[in-house]
């Protein structure tokens, strides 16, 4: 049974970050639009994390509903990230590349010129790098509100 290239990615993200002591549970949710592909148990805590492939050209295919969700969440302090394999090209070569959520909109109008928190190459990928990442993300939060605090915006 042929897949899709996000499909394979998404199994790719899960089975590694599995190997890093991860908890991923992939979401598949037709009724609230927007909502990212993954929750990833990074110890305690949780990040979202949605994956893209990009297999030709420069635009990173964040639909509206991804956007606003990335976007209003990500202003809520809560960790959000965009993960996008990028199959490369003759003059680029394939990578993977992390954003914060608050990028939602940089992406989508920018695509791939956008700026990530870190690229690795395709075959290089540094995955408990990854997860120190998404961890930085959570950990950001507690200390900008504190543990077991809500945010007040």
């Amino acid at each position: 049974m042929p897949t899709t290239p996000e499909a394979r990615f998404s199994r790719r993200v899960r089975l590694a970050l599995q190997e890093q002591g991860c908890v991923v549970e992939r979401i598949e949710n037709r009724v609230n639009l927007g909502i990212p592909d993954m929750l990833v148990g990074v110890g305690s805590k949780f990040v979202l994390l949605e994956l893209k492939a990009v297999t030709r050209g420069l635009v990173i295919g964040l639909r509206p509903h991804q956007v606003a969700f990335m976007a209003r969440h990500s202003q809520a302090g809560r960790p959000c990230f965009v993960l996008v394999h990028d199959a490369g090209s003759t003059r680029r070569p394939a990578s993977l590349s992390l954003y914060s959520g608050s990028q939602a909109l940089e992406l989508s109008e920018h695509g791939l010129r956008a700026a990530p928190i870190m690229r690795w190459p395709d075959r290089g990928v540094e995955w408990a790098a990854l997860v120190e990442l998404l961890s930085a993300g959570v950990h950001r939060l507690e200390q900008s509100i504190g543990p077991g605090k809500e945010n007040q915006t």
